[in-house]
């Protein structure tokens, strides 16, 4: 059944890109929100510059024609006569039928200033390329003719001084980004590197030596809260773990003293003999089970109190624990191949641990071959592959599912208690043991023990 995703989650397209860390996500957040901001200020500067450059333009064509029209309307000639002097260059003066009477503008806007020779109001427009502004003021003179004033202006430089201050602005907001973003990298790090130091000791204590504490004191800051957090933290794994410790060595005690009590028993009664061959054997079964069930709590108790330190302070290779546990398997019809001396890798863990994870699947491999055991191992970059396979008649499709929990047997008969163990043992260190799905039954068992690497 799918589950639907929090409402909160991001897409799974941004998640793939979104920052790994929690120092990235505020980094990246603050130098988002302040490109955002750059951007807007940027853009409200053009906008402030695009209205004043228009306004000056504006501006200057009203106090020329202002200035020249004073001087047009003081005329008593009739017709309109116009000096020279009088005009600046960019200005052009029309009589009253639209008539060029004095003056001259640039030729790319002369068609526009003709279209307003005979305007009867001030009319502003642009020029034909759009890079010049036109003014026409209609005027009377003291003789009473009437004329228009066309006025042009360019706009070039102001568009310039524009272009520039936007050029400045964006580089000035590319600057502001980047000191944003290494300000907030050097803040964030400096902020988020106690945490950082403290979640690397509070992991190391938590694996090596619990009596460690932070001891920050009162919680008056947030990494004061965080220590004794911590310390809290810390101080209820370190009761789990003595609890038990506790509970094991209790436990261990118990049953050893009766279980050494049945095995010298049994031991005891077949050395004096038995004439018949069902109670011999019964005693023989008994022995044996004896012997395991030691076994089985032995390992249980070393994983309970020394997996978690001693599987981080020792090494292995697979010569140092293969070879032994194939000696030490009975010879019989089935023959056990090693095939693990080109591994040369050093495993992170003890021999003894490793010992306990191979030993299961030899045994279960070993009763269950019609004549084979091979074991093979590959050594790759993070960690060695041990495969154990048979030729027997494979692993019921019954019990996989469940092959590794207590009570289950692989092909059964048996308990199947060393194969949960082997597992557990494994997971101690980092491990894995796992069954191939692509053996079925009739083939064989195969069985991959996954070993971290040191």
């Amino acid at each position: 059944m799918e589950t639907e995703p929090p409402l909160d989650a991001p897409p799974a397209g941004l998640r793939r890109w979104a920052p790994r860390s929690f120092r990235g996500s505020i980094v990246a957040s603050t130098v988002a929100l302040m490109t955002i901001a750059m951007v807007v200020v940027v853009l409200g500067i053009q906008v402030v510059l695009e209205w004043t450059a228009q306004r000056d333009v504006q501006q200057v064509l009203e106090e020329r024609s202002r200035a020249v029209v004073s001087v047009l309307a003081q005329s008593e000639d009739s017709p309109l006569v116009v000096d020279d002097d009088v005009l600046q260059p960019g200005m052009v003066v029309y009589d009253a039928s639209g008539e060029r009477v004095a003056g001259s503008v640039a030729t790319a806007v002369r068609d526009t200033a003709d279209g307003l020779a005979t305007t009867d109001r001030v009319r502003a427009t642009r020029g034909a390329e759009d890079e010049d502004r036109l003014l026409a003021t209609p005027f009377t003179t003291r003789a009473g003719d009437r004329g228009v004033l066309v006025v042009s202006q360019e706009t070039a430089p102001y568009e310039r001084s524009e272009l520039y201050a936007l050029l400045a602005a964006a580089v000035l907001g590319v600057l502001v980004v980047g000191a944003t973003a290494l300000m907030a990298l050097r803040v964030t790090a400096q902020a988020l590197k106690p945490v950082t130091v403290m979640a690397q000791r509070a992991a190391d204590w938590s694996e090596h030596d619990l009596s460690h504490r932070f001891d920050l004191g009162p919680p008056t800051n947030e990494l004061a809260a965080l220590g004794e957090t911590l310390d809290h933290l810390l101080d209820r794994v370190a009761s789990v773990i003595r609890s038990e410790q506790r509970l094991t060595s209790e436990l261990a005690h118990e049953l050893r003293t009766p279980l050494t009590g049945i095995q010298g028993s049994a031991d005891l009664a077949l050395l004096r003999g038995v004439d018949d061959p069902a109670v011999r054997e019964d005693l023989r079964q008994i022995a044996a089970s004896s012997r395991e069930m030691a076994g089985v709590i032995t390992t249980l108790l070393d994983l309970a109190r020394d997996a978690r330190t001693t599987s981080r302070e020792q090494e292995c290779r697979l010569a140092d624990v293969v070879p032994a546990l194939v000696a030490a398997t009975p010879t019989g019809p089935v023959e056990v191949v090693d095939r693990t001396v080109a591994s040369t890798a050093r495993i992170a863990a003890p021999a003894g641990l490793v010992a306990r994870v191979l030993a299961p699947l030899v045994d279960n491999a070993s009763r269950h071959a019609r004549s084979r055991v091979v074991l093979d191992a590959t050594d790759l970059p993070d960690r060695v592959e041990v495969v154990v396979r048979d030729d027997g008649p494979g692993v019921d499709e019954a019990v996989r599912a469940t092959l590794f929990e207590p009570g289950v047997s692989t092909r059964g008969d048996g308990a199947g208690l060393g194969l949960g163990i082997a597992r557990r043992v494994a997971t101690s260190f980092g491990g894995e043991v796992t069954l191939d799905e692509a053996a079925g039954t009739g083939d064989g068992a195969v069985f991959r023990v996954r070993l971290p690497r040191l």
